[in-house]
């Protein structure tokens, strides 16, 4: 939820944050709350919840499809859409004026081998626990051995 800031002896209402505007899309999705109820919340007017309805219809239509998933409106628990990401990254890491510099390049392999990972063209990390082992062997009298 967004709070108010005091600048300069007024207050103003910073935009919604990614969260705010994912939970506002999901209340909008299912219906259960008034536009009304939903600007007091966010301490926005009715109006503006009206326009972000209309300007984010596709993505809370999107929701409202999949309302029973926690997930619904999540761009990053979207395949693709992550793999978009990482490729924005990389593009960005190409296009630095200091595209050669080692850090950008170890970057742009961090970037390449996350997409490899996540399209699944990487062999799975295994782990090796090492364990104690006790043998007891039955039947043998020990103090006949000696």
């Amino acid at each position: 939820m967004t709070t108010d800031v005091a600048v300069n002896g007024s207050t103003w209402r910073p935009k919604l944050t990614p969260g705010d505007r994912r939970q506002l899309c999901r209340a909008l999705a299912a219906g259960e709350v008034t536009r009304a109820q939903l600007a007091r919340r966010y301490g926005v007017s009715r109006a503006y919840i009206t326009q972000f309805a209309r300007m984010y219809a596709a993505e809370i239509d999107q929701i409202k499809a999949r309302l029973e998933d926690e997930f619904a409106g999540l761009w990053v628990a979207d395949k693709a859409a992550r793999i978009a990401a990482h490729q924005a990254d990389y593009e960005m890491a190409l296009d630095s004026p200091r595209a050669d510099h080692h850090e950008w390049i170890k970057t742009r392999t961090q970037v390449l081998h996350a997409v490899a990972e996540e399209l699944g063209q990487l062999p799975p990390r295994t782990q090796v626990n090492v364990a104690a082992v006790t043998h007891i062997i039955e039947g043998v009298d020990l103090s006949a051995l000696t």
